[in-house]
């Protein structure tokens, strides 16, 4: 059977030795390959029609329904419940540019011109990795840089998906970091000029004050978004 998707597995998630299912291929990074370099390989290689992009442990659920949509559509991406299949045509042109697995995923659904939605659960995915992690933050000043250069090019479903995709991003990006600022693990400083740099790109800093719901995000600038214990316990809470 021809391969319809390819997962590409950086992180957590632990080797599958094979899948039970026919037409998917997983994709593993190299030991001591660094996430870009895989993400780039990976993106040659893939031989999928679809490729999901995946940073952490995963179960098959409804994956065979899954299978049956993108054999016989030919949307650029195929969205389903708590990720997205990729066309891997479309990945590929945008591969070189990533940094690391979010930015790849957003700048290949910012390529995207068609969108297709299913209520399926093909996967069941473990909570992220619940700290901060530093070299993503590159990765997350890249997409909404580029978001706010295609934004007004994108149709209005996927403008739709970009624009919450990064907003949720955002809003669990701010509580780690914070956390992390709390435990001593981040230097405050860090944090803040992040915020500078995403102040350009104006839609989502605006956006990022409404949807981050577990504080008033202007108050916690003002304090050098340094959090309190009662915060942290709320943080810690949210995040699960």
């Amino acid at each position: 059977m021809k391969n319809l998707l390819s997962v590409v597995i950086f992180g957590s998630a632990e080797k599958q030795s094979a899948t039970l299912y026919d037409g998917i291929e997983l994709l593993y990074a190299d030991e001591g390959e660094s996430e870009k370099d895989f993400l780039t390989r990976a993106a040659k290689t893939a031989k999928g029609k679809y490729t999901v992009i995946c940073d952490r442990a995963f179960k098959f659920a409804d994956v065979q329904s899954l299978l049956n949509i993108i054999d016989k559509n030919a949307a650029d991406m195929v969205c389903f419940v708590s990720d997205v299949a990729l066309k891997t045509s479309v990945l590929r042109t945008v591969a070189k540019d990533c940094e690391d697995c979010f930015s790849l995923t957003a700048l290949t659904v910012f390529s995207c011109k068609t969108i297709m939605k299913t209520t399926y659960c093909p996967f069941s995915f473990s909570k992220p990795n619940g700290s901060f992690k530093e070299n993503n933050t590159a990765g997350i000043l890249l997409a909404a840089e580029t978001f706010g250069k295609v934004k007004a090019k994108l149709p209005k479903e996927i403008y739709s998906y970009a624009f919450n995709m990064l907003c949720d991003k955002l809003v669990f990006y701010y509580m780690y970091a914070m956390l992390a600022i709390r435990d001593g693990a981040l230097p405050a400083e860090k944090l803040i000029e992040f915020d500078n740099k995403l102040k350009a790109e104006i839609v989502l800093h605006l956006a990022l004050e409404k949807r981050f719901t577990a504080a008033k995000l202007h108050k916690l600038r003002e304090k050098g978004f340094k959090i309190s214990r009662f915060k942290a316990s709320k943080f810690r809470k949210i995040l699960g």
